[in-house]
């Protein structure tokens, strides 16, 4: 028989009901499934009324005559009201003292004695929903939560209850600072890269607000390709990782990109952290990643490596944030979108598809591999020269040729390889393609910036494994905010509560 206490006479009461049910339930001999089905519901309910009788035997936080506040004003009246929760297993009511003065709201020292969030929701509840929200849409979250908890929340208070989530996501990764076991991986690798999604035009930038606005859409009811790019806000994602020394020769890389055999098994990122904003530009979130760098490893024990696409302002903003923190790094510039331009200029050269295409990009990526950017750039201007090519395709291989020659100096492959770095920005395309592209950019989504900003934040922190931890802190932060921060003594009233 369930041990049932003083408050709990409706949970005892309903306990016994259930097994009297099921008792007639084995009489008439029920499928399994039913049964089991019943008692989801059933257990639910008795779980509700446990819950229930918890909070009545807690009492109703009555500390005396008065209470005094952190701005030390004296509450002296005092009145019973009621609470509301939406927990996992439904609606408890919880019965408790406010105290309050004229012109000041109650407080409720049991309020502050169950640490109860400021929603009516309660945090189990509310910790469940964001973790499905880091994982897919909003809606699919509200629909699973539904059909687990039978309890129903609007779109809107779950954006409300998203974007306080996230509250306390800066403070946590400046109190969380560099891990607590850092790897022996004897290099630390730096990655960034920016992706767009469609925002409400008051989520747009300034500029391409504007842009925006004198852009005369074709259609009513969606966005052409030219007037896309008017409507996307860019949110820079950024990850640090650890990684083991991987040593090859050109002849490996050479292999691996053709998927002819392979010997070696590639190292796994460890102790791996991830991030991205929308609210911030992409400077401020370059040199926020050099600053954490730095917080893991200020003495630079460590070899740095950052790995870039490319892009211009990339490679200045990295440069300018590696100097004001002074630090040294070893810039390497991604092989794939180096081989993406040979192939661009190579279809300048031979038909697509063709076995020609494919020997040039070939010949030119060990070029690259084994001698660097320079001299490829310079052997790419030379095919053309011998080639009667018309403007246009001049061009093409003009700027495959200009985009290797001006980062040559992040194409020193042969030696990146001998000292086992990276190559490739897989980790941070691959974070790209899960934090924003996956998610974010979803046919016909339309984002506002807290509402997109939030949802980026939760899904970081799933994707660095940190969601646990920082919920936790999370909580913490609550706690300070909604209750310590109005009493002038609430440990020993909490005490007292006892």
């Amino acid at each position: 028989m369930l041990t049932i206490g003083i408050g709990f006479s409706d949970a005892e009461e309903f306990f016994a009901q259930t097994k009297d049910e099921l008792e007639d339930e084995a009489s008439m001999l029920k499928s399994l499934h039913l049964v089991e089905n019943g008692l989801l519901r059933r257990g639910r309910e008795i779980s509700r009324h446990l819950l229930q009788g918890y909070l009545n035997n807690c009492g109703d936080g009555d500390i005396g005559s008065e209470v005094v506040t952190s701005a030390n004003i004296r509450l002296t009246h005092k009145r019973s009201m009621s609470r509301q929760i939406q927990t996992f297993f439904g609606t408890v009511v919880l019965h408790r003292i406010g105290y309050s003065t004229r012109g000041y709201p109650s407080i409720y020292p049991m309020d502050a004695f169950l640490e109860l969030p400021s929603s009516s929701f309660s945090y189990p509840l509310q910790k469940f929903l964001i973790s499905e929200v880091a994982k897919g849409s909003i809606e699919e979250a509200l629909q699973l939560l539904h059909e687990v908890t039978s309890v129903t929340i609007s779109k809107g208070k779950a954006m409300t209850l998203i974007q306080n989530s996230v509250s306390d996501f800066d403070s946590f990764y400046e109190f969380k600072g560099r891990p607590k076991t850092v790897p022996n991986c004897p290099i630390m690798v730096l990655t960034t890269d920016g992706k767009g999604i469609v925002m409400r035009p008051e989520g747009l930038r300034e500029a391409t607000k504007k842009r925006r606005l004198a852009t005369e859409n074709k259609y009513k009811t969606r966005l052409t390709k030219g007037e896309k790019r008017n409507a996307k806000r860019m949110a820079q994602v950024a990850s640090i990782y650890y990684v083991e020394r991987f040593i090859r020769h050109p002849k490996d890389v050479f292999d691996e990109y053709y998927r002819r055999e392979a010997n070696f098994r590639r190292p796994r990122p460890v102790a791996k952290r991830l991030w991205d904003r929308y609210e911030k530009d992409s400077v401020e979130v370059i040199d926020n990643l050099v600053v954490q760098a730095v917080k893991r490893d200020s003495a630079q024990k460590k070899e740095w490596v950052v790995l870039i696409d490319g892009q211009d302002y990339q490679m200045t903003q990295i440069e300018a944030a590696l100097k004001r923190q002074q630090v040294q790094a070893t810039i390497v510039l991604d092989i794939i979108h180096v081989i993406e331009y040979l192939w661009k200029a190579a279809h300048q050269f031979f038909e697509e598809g063709s076995f020609s295409c494919e020997r040039w990009v070939e010949s030119k990526l060990q070029l690259i591999l084994e001698k660097g950017g320079r001299k490829t750039a310079g052997s790419i201007r030379m095919s053309a020269a011998k080639y009667s090519l018309e403007a246009k395709k001049k061009k093409i291989i003009e700027k495959a040729a200009t985009y290797i020659a001006d980062r040559a100096p992040y194409t020193n492959y042969c030696y990146y390889l001998k000292k086992g770095y990276p190559i490739g920005t897989g980790v941070i395309e691959g974070t790209c393609r899960f934090l924003v592209k996956d998610r974010m950019d979803i046919t016909g989504a339309r984002w506002g910036l807290t509402g997109a900003e939030a949802v980026l934040k939760l899904r970081s922190l799933l994707k660095s494994r940190d969601l646990d931890e920082y919920w936790n802190y999370h909580l913490l932060q609550e706690y300070q905010k909604n209750h310590v921060a109005k009493f002038s003594n609430l440990p020993e009233i909490v005490q007292s509560l006892s």
